[in-house]
């Protein structure tokens, strides 16, 4: 396991035995706050409000609060999704019997969570110095073609390397098989897709 080439393979592998979680939790909750500051900066508050009729003077003030209240909401969901995160990983190790214990198991979710979150936060960057904002357009999904088209939103490049990364902590932490961790990866997929297409239809 340890001479895969596959990318995260080996840095997987390595947390069965130096399951380090401190510093990992500090860096995954800084990406988290970065990317839900910068998510929040790149939406157009002024659009949203202005399409409910709101005033000048109204629109700077529901502009400042959307903007805190969408950082501290990011924050505090991405915190909860570490432990959901975690939760599942602990789940799918029970079902599959794998020997992996709790911490190498929450140290390798940190690590999804900080790899993940790293990709998610280029993509906002990108987005947010090219004025594009996340409620219109998502760069990493077919919705780029079709300004809010939020279906088209759910063919998103940043599922499918989630789902890699995922399968990836299963085959080298949790020491399932290739087969089930591919299997489990496109569960990832599926599941991914279908929960954003049932936001898309609410939106």
């Amino acid at each position: 396991m340890e001479n895969s080439n596959l990318p995260f393979a080996q840095h997987f592998s390595k947390l069965r035995e130096q399951p380090k979680w401190g510093l990992k939790l500090i860096i995954a909750i800084v990406v988290i706050a970065l990317s839900t500051a910068v998510g929040a900066m790149s939406i157009d508050y002024n659009e949203i409000y202005q399409d409910a009729g709101a005033s000048a003077q109204d629109m700077g003030n529901m502009q400042m609060i959307g903007l805190i209240g969408g950082i501290v909401a990011g924050l505090i969901g991405g915190i909860f999704g570490i432990g959901i995160t975690f939760l599942i990983f602990l789940v799918i190790s029970k079902i599959m019997k794998s020997d992996a214990t709790a911490k190498p198991i929450f140290s390798a979710t940190l690590s999804f969570t900080i790899i993940t979150g790293i990709v998610g936060l280029i993509i906002l960057l990108i987005q947010w110095i090219a004025g594009l904002s996340p409620t219109d357009y998502n760069i990493a999904s077919l919705n780029v073609f079709d300004k809010g088209n939020q279906m088209l939103g759910t063919l998103n490049l940043q599922t499918l390397i989630s789902a890699y990364v995922f399968g990836i902590m299963l085959f080298a932490t949790n020491r399932l098989s290739k087969k089930a961790s591919i299997i489990w990866a496109i569960v990832y997929i599926v599941v991914s897709i279908g929960f954003a297409l049932i936001g898309a239809s609410f939106q």
